[in-house]
């Protein structure tokens, strides 16, 4: 898995091209200009002059401040994980920098250094020149804290440093030239974290009753919403520590639970866990779990790891897809689009890997798609870029003549849909980056028997100014409901994404702009979308749509969050982010995310996995009322480092498991008790079984509900291309109504429910 950091030259071009930057000082702004200008004439020698000129006469101005940050990042990126070099790197920095407010972040790195390599006495006087740097500043205080604590093991000084960054959390001075909103992300958090330093201190010393004091206040006087990814999964941690060291078993267990329950972006929360069981004189996290259900009330979704259970115990992968590739009803996994499942009646699966590839496979991600007309599940895989025809259970690649060849670049998303309608699947590939320089993307017509004619150059997709873009995901779907396939694209570089609007012939316009879904643009940068999806998550008849953004927090003023995009319908289809009205939280590392109704009430969830270790995954189920609730924990589904995920009924007892990727792959199993009622349609095209892009409209006097069958999702994922309706307590009087990808259109009553339907088209 990449690593998604900034690259090199974005961060250079941000600290020197937006004019937005010349605040400050007269000098320097005439300079500044003058410096602009050098490098709009590609002078690089006289441009960097003129850079330490402003670093010279004006070493606290915004200007200064903006060019450390990015030389900052520039030099540190190659030599991420060598502390030696770092250190010597940010003290040649602090030299270069001396009176720049950005010292403020660049002692936060050299003490992280200087802690993993154990050099005690340097860590203690860098922390008092931190402190001397930025006085009444809650920060430099309470990092003191921290290290004084567990590096230089002097509780005492620790202490005191504590006592005065919590003094100062309530009120300190923003250092100048900060972001404004990454700012305030901090702020908002700084009270906690102070607050935590100081009262672990407080049980260290065996003041448990002033540690449980600290603690309640800084719970009372949070400010965290949904635009924090902070948490009070700490405070409610130490509070269960205080309360156990206080002898009061109750208050501990019920703070450790709310611990467990909140998580936390670093995944303190297992300590809760491991203190929890210790507590409650429990064996193991799965009685953890059980316990404080039972003592929540807690009896919604449930889900249970059978991942060791089904034979896929150490199993890693970064990317999923279901489909029945042997036609026997039941859903078969496909990893990196290289290692095939086979499943065993909803009770196991077996690694067939061997059988279904007799030559080489060394793919990173593929779909299931019927590509060759004959009735049976083919593969498209990426990376090398292939199709393999099914032929009674083994994959072999198309060789011949006009087959998808390997492009030789990164390719991340891939989406299958007939995209001119003549009965044939049709592909479109997002391609990344080569050393920061984006890959053109690739559209190729389906022509039968794996055979493709690339399309690319003649239709559409290709960006109007010329500039490509850092592709990362696919979505093929019909947003405007006009009965062909448009495609959505989630680019990376804090580039705008792409909503290419189908013309009815395969032919495209980008109408991201126009409709909302481009992104948000300040000063030229937009997002880092990793995965999207469509989905009707307000039962109102046109698809929805989440763009799962990785946001850092250093570049949050200018970097999109994850958004959810509510469709506003006919006639204008337009798009408004709703994410922060609905309780999704902002986290900085989403990846990707999935839309399936899991309880069964008729409403879409929201699964998001979070990319980077110790980042946690979120379950949040659908309201009915445009809102969420995170039932992560509870419902036994978090996962860590997530990549992909994707639905499938593995053993047709009409809900959906879940298959969570990224690192060791964990399969979850709907054991939900009070499931409501259900209906699954298989769709089965006239010439082809997966019948992708078919739209289902199932509806009685109560509810009505759509689901498309999908041709992939995110970064080269697919759901089951059997469709789920969750229909609550409704059980009868049900009307069909089926649009194939073809035009033609079908209308069938549904006698009976709880069951699985097959539709021939």
């Amino acid at each position: 898995m990449r690593v998604f950091l900034f690259s090199i030259t974005v961060m250079i071009v941000l600290a020197s091209c937006s004019s937005s930057l010349i605040k400050e000082d007269t000098g320097s702004s005439l300079l500044y200009e003058k410096y602009l200008k050098y490098l709009s004439e590609k002078d690089s020698a006289n441009a960097e002059i003129t850079k330490n000129e402003i670093i010279t006469k004006f070493p606290s101005s915004k200007e200064t401040f903006d060019f450390a940050s990015s030389e900052f990042y520039e030099l540190l990126y190659p030599v991420w994980t060598n502390d030696s070099v770092k250190v010597i790197i940010i003290k040649d920095l602090f030299k270069k920098y001396p009176q720049s407010n950005w010292r403020r972040t660049m002692y936060q790195y050299l003490l992280s250094s200087l802690s993993a390599l154990k050099k005690i006495n340097e860590i203690d006087s860098t922390l008092d020149e931190f402190i001397a740097a930025f006085p009444q500043d809650y920060l430099p205080c309470t990092t003191s804290a921290r290290y004084h604590y567990i590096d230089c093991r002097d509780t005492s000084k620790a202490f005191d440093c504590a006592l005065k960054g919590y003094e100062y959390s309530g009120n300190y001075p923003k250092a100048d030239h900060f972001p404004d909103m990454e700012w305030e992300l901090e702020k908002r958090s700084s009270k906690i974290t102070s607050g935590c330093y100081l009262a672990e201190i407080m049980i260290d010393k065996k003041e448990y009753t002033k540690a449980v004091d600290v603690l309640y206040n800084i719970i009372d006087e949070n400010m965290l919403g949904v635009d924090d990814e902070t948490t009070l999964c700490k405070p409610y941690y130490l509070l269960g520590k205080a309360y156990d060291k206080l002898g009061d078993r109750d208050k501990s267990l019920t703070y450790l639970s709310k611990g467990m329950i909140a998580g936390d972006s670093r995944s303190v929360w297992q300590l809760c866990d491991s203190l929890y069981l210790k507590t409650a004189g429990l064996i193991n996290k799965k009685e953890v779990l059980s316990e404080i259900r039972k003592k929540t009330g807690f009896d919604e979704v449930i889900y249970n790891d059978v991942t060791d259970e089904f034979g896929l115990k150490d199993v890693s992968a970064g990317r999923i897809a279901w489909g029945d590739y042997d036609s026997d009803g039941y859903q078969d996994m496909l990893l990196d689009g290289r290692r095939l499942y086979k499943n065993l009646s909803g009770k196991a699966f077996y690694d067939i890997t061997a059988l279904a590839f007799p030559d080489t496979n060394s793919a990173s991600g593929g779909l299931w798609g019927d590509f060759d007309n004959d009735g049976d599940l083919d593969m498209i895989t990426k990376d090398p870029e292939t199709v393999r025809l099914n032929n009674g259970g083994v994959f072999k690649k198309v060789s011949e003549v006009g087959m998808i060849k390997d492009n030789g670049v990164s390719t991340e998303g891939i989406g299958i849909a007939d995209l001119n309608r003549d009965g044939f699947l049709d592909v479109y590939f997002a391609n990344y980056e080569n050393n920061y320089v984006n890959e053109k993307d690739q559209l190729f017509f389906g022509k039968g028997n794996g055979k493709f004619s690339d399309v690319t150059e003649s239709n559409g997709i290709l960006p109007e100014d010329g500039k490509n873009r850092a592709g990362r995901g696919v979505n093929p779907g019909d947003y405007d409901n006009d009965g062909d396939m448009d495609i959505y694209v989630s680019n990376y570089r804090l580039t705008e994404n792409f909503l290419f609007k189908n013309d009815g012939t395969g032919y495209f316009k980008n109408h991201a702009i126009q409709s909302g879904t481009a992104g948000v643009e300040t000063e030229g940068w937009w997002g880092h979308t990793i995965g999207s999806e469509w989905g009707d998550i307000d039962n109102d008849g046109d698809l929805d749509l989440i763009t799962a953004n990785l946001a850092h927090p250093r570049y949050i003023d200018f970097s999109n969050k994850t958004m959810l995009y509510e469709n506003s319908g006919a006639p204008d289809f337009k798009f408004t982010d709703i994410r922060r009205n609905t309780g999704i939280r902002y986290e900085e590392t989403h990846s990707e995310p999935a839309f399936g109704d899991l309880d069964n009430d008729g409403f879409l969830d929201l699964y998001i996995n979070d990319v980077y270790e110790g980042r946690r995954s979120f379950l949040y189920m659908n309201n009915g009322n445009k809102t969420f609730r995170d039932v992560t924990y509870l419902s036994g589904t978090r996962h860590f480092n997530g990549w992909g995920v994707a639905y499938a009924d593995i053993d047709n007892d009409g809900d959906l498991d879940m298959l969570v990727a990224g690192g060791k792959i964990q399969l979850f199993r709907n054991d939900t008790p009070k499931i409501g009622n259900w209906l699954e349609v298989k769709i089965t095209g006239k010439d082809h079984c997966d019948a992708i892009g078919t739209r289902l409209r199932l509806f009685n006097n109560n509810i009505s509900l759509i689901r498309e069958i999908q041709g992939g999702k995110g970064t080269t994922n697919q759901h089951s291309l059997v469709q789920h309706f969750g229909l609550g307590k409704e059980f009868n009087n049900f009307t069909l109504e089926i649009t194939f990808s073809s035009g033609e259109k079908r209308t069938v009553k549904v006698a009976e429910i709880n069951r699985v339907i097959t539709v021939k088209e």
